[in-house]
């Protein structure tokens, strides 16, 4: 039994003789490794410093650049979101003119789309509540004053839209909302709204 525990203490004491070995070879190795890469990482430093000193300065006239235009094309989108303002504001003054004014606007602009007077006028939820019976008297007084058919209709449909109409006959619509003429004149109108609020 004495003899067992010695081959096994033996063993033991050989185990922990060549773990210890390989542990100080280990460490060796590894501050060689880690020697080296330091050596490396200065080397590549030094070449790297060499390099950014020329680089920095294209880097900065490259980012200078780029900060320029970004700048200037948020400039320009603030400006465009002002325009887009400026309409949307528009189309909104339109929609909540006093209703003396507003069914005049609609009527006058009835009259001039009206082509057999038979037509029907197609409002809003709200403008056909408020206003229809009056805007379709007035369309329908204005066109006989004309020696025209006054027999335009309040349709029974409504649309979605912001203010105006839209004038109906058979199949065929034509839209006048405020939305729609707004658009259709933006093009003509942006330059000289960019003049007024710019220059």
């Amino acid at each position: 039994m004495a003899e067992a525990d010695r081959l096994r203490e033996k063993i033991l004491e050989d185990a922990r003789q060549q773990a210890k070995v390989m542990l100080e070879r280990a460490e060796n190795e590894a501050a060689g490794i880690l020697n080296a890469a330091k050596a490396e990482a200065e080397e590549k430093e030094r070449v790297a410093s060499e390099k950014a000193s020329k680089e920095a300065e294209e880097r900065k006239k490259r980012l200078l650049a780029s900060a320029d235009l970004e700048g200037r094309k948020r400039i320009l989108q603030a400006k465009q979101d002002v325009v887009d303002e400026v309409f949307s504001r528009a189309i909104d003054k339109l929609s909540s003119l006093p209703a003396d004014q507003y069914i005049d606007i609609i009527a006058s602009m009835a009259v001039e789309a009206v082509s057999s007077g038979t037509e029907e006028i197609i409002l809003s939820p709200k403008d056909r509540d408020v206003y229809g019976s009056k805007i379709i008297n007035a369309v329908n007084g204005r066109l006989s004053a004309k020696g025209m058919n006054g027999t335009v209709k309040l349709s029974d449909t409504t649309r979605d839209i912001k203010g105006g109409f839209i004038l109906r006959s058979g199949d065929v619509e034509i839209n006048n909302s405020f939305d729609v003429l707004v658009k259709m004149r933006r093009d003509e109108l942006e330059a000289e709204v960019v003049k007024v609020l710019f220059s």
